[in-house]
This record gives structure tokens, C-alpha cells and sequence, in this order.
């Protein structure tokens, strides 16, 4: 048996590709952005809120609107006030944010083997439609070469006009076939270009078998360890939870302003009172703590789904690659026989729809086995991208 040769990497074009699709895809970069957006709002969140500044009228009686001497207890005031949150809250509500941050990495990440896998789908659908081409070129001229063998014959009265009409025939199907492998290619590159970011010349790489990855672990998918971020959000949103109830400082400093008399100074602070923590910050705590819970169980969930896809794959791979062997083998018994037949054609010992059926059947099994490698190699993207 000749099996399809196995090769330990991609091929150059298919890595050029990869790579040039990691610099340019702007999916990709906006994640970049995502992550600097998390990391500004988690300084904000250690930052005061803005101090207020008022300006009021005090006192004034009903005869006169404005502050006046007959009047000591009027005045023009300006007040200054600012809330000041305890920094362990501030640093707990900045550190959910830091953790945010973390969480993109791996969104990106997952972001980056999703369109890995899908340019390997399409670059194998692509080379494909060249390894189709190359088939069907030399499937033409193998019916060509019959043709001009059975025309000689016919001036011989050895062969009939049907025979003829019917290589005619075939070579008309090669024809249509041909365009339907130009339009694979040209529908794979577009989407291609699409996803690459930009334009990347492209010539094909021939069908070579990529081996299947040799172990998984559901730890080490990135779906799996984004999971594993998110609980950890989670427990930063309950330790900032479990300090909404501390109280609020608020001071407060102004200056009354009265005509023909002394001024005055207002000095005040205060503080929020938890008067219903029980019914109102402990909710906050209760809520992050029951998305904790949903979390873990969506993580196993995750790792259940993820090391089932693997093996599925798995088994696809397996089996694919056992037809694929059997292939191999009937193309090189399919080849014996029609040069068998072609030397008894030459000596009027078959007709010419013997040959073409067993061509038939060859070619067939030519087209196979270059789909049965584009599969396997698919099934492998896949698979890759799960670890």
C-alpha cells in the first residue's frame, strides 16, 4: 500500500497564512482595546468621586430676598463637599476590573484558534480544488489518449461512432468538473482574504496527510481556563460585595457670607449607617454568590463538552483514515487492471466501455482519496483548535 505521506507541520504557505492573519485581522486587535479599557476603569474605580461645589441663598425672609443686615441670619453661602469611600472598597471594585482584564487574554486567545481553525478549513478546501484540478487534467488526457485510440480503430471498422460519442461525453463531465473546482477555489480564497485581513497570494499546497494531535486535556482548553477567569470575577465581585455595607464618609466645609456683619464657617461630616444591610448589601453578596455556583457547573459542563467533541473527533479521524487506506489499495489494483485492459483494447480483446469503467471507477477513487485527505486534515484543525 502507497499511503498518503504524513507530515510533522503545515505546510509553509499554510503557516505564511496563519501568521499574516495574526498581524492584520482587526478582530484581533480590538481585544487589544478591550483589555486597556478594563485596566482604565479599574483606576478610575480607585479615584474619589468629584467634590461638590454649591452655592446658595440661606435664611432669607419674605420682605426682602436677599440676604441683608436687618437680617443676621441671611447670608450668601459657598459650600464644598466631597464623599470619600473607604479605599478597600475602591481597591476591591478596581480589582474586579483588573481581573476583567485577564479574562480578555483569553477571549482573544479563543478568539484567535476559532479563526485559525477556519482558515485551515478553507486553505484545505482551497488546495483541494488544485488537487481536483490536477486529477481531472490527467483524466482528460487519459480519455483523450483512449479517444485517439478508438478513433484509429474506428478507420479501421474496429470500433463504433457510439464509442466516440461516448468518450466524447465523459469529456465533457471532466470539463464541467473543472469548473466546479475553479469556483471551490475562487469561493475558499475570497473567504480567505475575508478573514486573513488583507490579500495573501496563494498557490495551493499538495494533499499531504497532517498527523491527528497525539493527547488532549480538558484543562488546557481555552473555553475551560475562560471559565476558570470568570469564577475568579466572580469571587472579586464578592469580596467587593461583602464591603458595600462599610460606611461612606462625607465632609462637607462652607462659608456664609452676611452683610455688615461677621461671616460665617460651617464645618460637617457624616457617614452612611447600614440600616438595612440584611435586606439590601447582603443581596449583592447572595447574587455573586449564586453566579459562582451556575459558573462551576457551566464548568463542568464545558470540559464534558469539550473532551467529547475531542474524542468524536477522534474516532471521525480513525475511521476516515481506515477508508482512506482501503482506497489507497483499490486505486493501485484499479491501475494493474487497466493496463491489462488497455493491452487487450489494442488487441481487440475487450471494447472501449470496459476500459471506461474501470477508469470510472479510478478516477472515482482518485477524487477520494484527495477529499478523504482534505477531511482528515479538516477533522485535525478542528481538533486543534479544542486544545
Amino acid at each position: 500500500m502507497i499511503l498518503a505521506g504524513v507530515v510533522t507541520a503545515y505546510p509553509p504557505e499554510l503557516e505564511k497564512l496563519l501568521n499574516f492573519s495574526i498581524q492584520n485581522n482587526p478582530g484581533i486587535k480590538s481585544y487589544d482595546s478591550l483589555k486597556k479599557s478594563f485596566l482604565h476603569r479599574a483606576k478610575f474605580l480607585k479615584t474619589l468621586p468629584n467634590p461638590v461645589l454649591s452655592l446658595s441663598l440661606n435664611n432669607l425672609d419674605t420682605k426682602r430676598y436677599i440676604p441683608n443686615k436687618d437680617n443676621p441670619m441671611s447670608s450668601f453661602g459657598i459650600y464644598l463637599s466631597q464623599r470619600y469611600v473607604l479605599p478597600v472598597k475602591r481597591e476591591k471594585a478596581s480589582h474586579v476590573f483588573i481581573q476583567k482584564g485577564a479574562e480578555v487574554d483569553l477571549m482573544k486567545e479563543k478568539f484567535v484558534k476559532e479563526l485559525l481553525k477556519k482558515l485551515k478549513l478553507l486553505y484545505w478546501d482551497f488546495s483541494y480544488s488544485y488537487e481536483m484540478e490536477k486529477i481531472l487534467f490527467k483524466t482528460r488526457e487519459e480519455i483523450k489518449s483512449l479517444m485517439n485510440i478508438t478513433e484509429e480503430k474506428f478507420r479501421y471498422g474496429k470500433a463504433l461512432l457510439s464509442d466516440l460519442l461516448l468518450l466524447k461525453v465523459e469529456l465533457l463531465k471532466v470539463e464541467e468538473m473543472l469548473s466546479n473546482a475553479k469556483k471551490l477555489r475562487e469561493t475558499s480564497k475570497e473567504r480567505i482574504y475575508a478573514l486573513a485581513g488583507g490579500r495573501v497570494k496563494l498557490k495551493g499546497s499538495p494533499m499531504k496527510l497532517v498527523p491527528f494531535p497525539d493527547s488532549f486535556s480538558p484543562e488546557r482548553n481555552v473555553e475551560v481556563r475562560l471559565m476558570d477567569e470568570k469564577l475568579k470575577t466572580v469571587k472579586k465581585e464578592i469580596e467587593r460585595a461583602k464591603v458595600e455595607h462599610y460606611p461612606d464618609i462625607l465632609l462637607s466645609a462652607g462659608y456664609g457670607i452676611r452683610p455688615d456683619i461677621p461671616n460665617l464657617i460651617t464645618l460637617r461630616t457624616g457617614f452612611t449607617l447600614p440600616v438595612w444591610k440584611s435586606k439590601r448589601e447582603d443581596l449583592l453578596v447572595l447574587e455573586a454568590q449564586e453566579r459562582y455556583r451556575s459558573l462551576l457547573m457551566k464548568l463542568e459542563d464545558t470540559k464534558l463538552r469539550v473532551e467529547g467533541e475531542f474524542n468524536a473527533l477522534k474516532e471521525s479521524f480513525r475511521i476516515t483514515y481506515k477508508i482512506l487506506s482501503t482506497v489507497e489499495k483499490e486505486i493501485e489494483e484499479k491501475k494493474k487492471e487497466i493496463e491489462a485492459l488497455m493491452i487487450a483494447y489494442r488487441y481487440d480483446r475487450t471494447d472501449v466501455r470496459e476500459i471506461l469503467r474501470a477508469y470510472r471507477i479510478l478516477w472515482s477513487l482518485e477524487l477520494d482519496r484527495a477529499k478523504l485527505i482534505k477531511e482528515l486534515n479538516q477533522t485535525v484543525a478542528k481538533a486543534e483548535a479544542l486544545q
